[in-house]
């Protein structure tokens, strides 16, 4: 019974060995045949070779960040899942990216094609899509500044309008930059910093040419010249400008005249005025102060008589120069009159009321003793400081000339 039951176990044994053994061989056959399905039969599946894919995916020193990514994700995916989708696709997805980074996408499309770009491959990230952005700009910027800079240039003031197309595009650009996220490295680019001048110098000759034509269609109203214009467009309104200013200035020249003519007006009527009221200067040098205040009476003039000490003493010596002055008058109506102001060679005519000065030489005084050299000098002194300490005015009012 034993040996019986041995040996069944035995055959069982044997197989279940066998049967393993077929398993082992089947899995092995699988997976060989699925290995050599990989390797061989996939590279060559829809027409691609291996040889063609590595070339599609081979890094270029040209290539940007975004590219290379591209290309070495399409690589793995047909290396590890054997799905060449990426690879096919490679080519297209490149020459989009191509021609955004070398400015041949318009402005107007360039959100679309990228927006398009980012839907249809789901590898790029915000960074890249902020590169081919800066990318694209600092391709486009000159481009578009050159032909914004050339319509300028063509522009005449008579005909903007067929030049407006460019510049507002380069206008809008630079908007678009500006308010875009990300674009430090394009606004400080000197190409950005050189299409900002070329809008403010259209904008300044803009600014001149309106200036301009505002006020020659207002220069009635105008009160100051025109400044002269320094833009290009502006020169081109120089006729403008010099009808405007020889307008304001026609008028001002009427203005001015009429009010010389206005202040002539009324110099003439004050003149009559004083002329009504107004005598000859007479001249009273050499007259006595007799003569004089009835020669003034009758002019109804003034007289205001200083004395001037006389050249001699009364004992014939001379006085010293240095010791002549002019004094209180001494009252003496016989004195003649030395000089006047006003004199008839300074006015010819003098104003009813008006007083005329005079100076007169008084009569001789004593010679004062001469103790001593000092107290001669002293005594003099004091004279002529208490002679000249007042100063004595006569009107010659009719009344006066009735009282005397």
């Amino acid at each position: 019974m034993k040996v019986k039951k041995y040996k069944k176990k035995s055959s069982y044994n044997k197989q279940m060995i066998k049967i393993l053994y077929l398993m082992m061989i089947s899995l092995s056959v699988y997976f060989f045949f699925k290995t050599y399905q990989y390797i061989s039969n996939v590279p060559e599946a829809n027409n691609i070779t291996q040889e063609e894919i590595y070339d599609l995916t081979r890094i270029e020193e040209s290539d940007i960040k975004l590219v290379r990514a591209l290309k070495n994700d399409a690589f793995d995916s047909w290396l590890y899942e054997a799905n060449d989708d990426k690879v096919k696709k490679l080519e297209e997805t490149q020459a989009i990216i191509t021609s955004i980074t070398e400015g041949k996408v318009k402005v107007s499309a360039i959100d679309s094609v990228i927006g398009d770009l980012k839907k249809d491959v789901d590898t790029i990230s915000d960074s890249d899509i902020e590169e081919l952005y800066v990318l694209y700009y600092k391709k486009v910027l000159p481009k578009q500044y050159e032909k914004a800079d050339k319509s300028f240039k063509e522009m005449t003031v008579d005909q903007p309008e067929t030049k407006y197309e460019e510049i507002f595009e380069l206008l809008d650009l630079l908007n678009k930059i500006y308010n875009q996220k990300g674009m430090q490295s394009v606004t400080n680019d000197p190409n950005f910093k050189q299409s900002v001048s070329l809008i403010e110098e259209i904008n300044s000759n803009f600014k001149e040419v309106n200036q301009i034509k505002s006020s020659y269609a207002n220069f009635d109203t105008l009160n100051e010249p025109i400044t002269e214009p320094t833009t290009r467009l502006g020169v081109e309104l120089d006729s403008y400008v010099f009808e405007v200013n020889h307008y304001i200035e026609s008028k001002r020249l009427v203005t001015e005249f009429k009010n010389r003519y206005s202040e002539l007006q009324r110099n003439l009527s004050t003149n009559k005025e004083i002329i009504k009221n107004s005598v000859k200067t007479p001249d009273l040098v050499g007259m006595t102060i007799e003569e004089a205040q009835k020669e003034l009476n009758k002019a109804k003039l003034n007289l205001g008589i200083r004395g001037y000490t006389n050249k001699n003493y009364k004992n014939g010596d001379r006085v010293q120069e240095s010791q002549r002055e002019i004094e209180n008058w001494d009252n003496d109506k016989q004195d003649k009159i030395m000089r006047q102001e006003p004199s008839p060679t300074d006015y010819e005519f003098i104003t009813h009321g008006s007083t005329i000065q005079v100076i007169v030489e008084n009569k001789p005084i004593n010679k004062p003793e001469e103790s001593t050299e000092s107290s001669s000098s002293s005594i003099f002194e004091s004279s002529i400081s208490s002679s000249s300490s007042t100063e004595e005015t006569t009107s010659t009012t009719n009344s006066d000339v009735s009282e005397r």
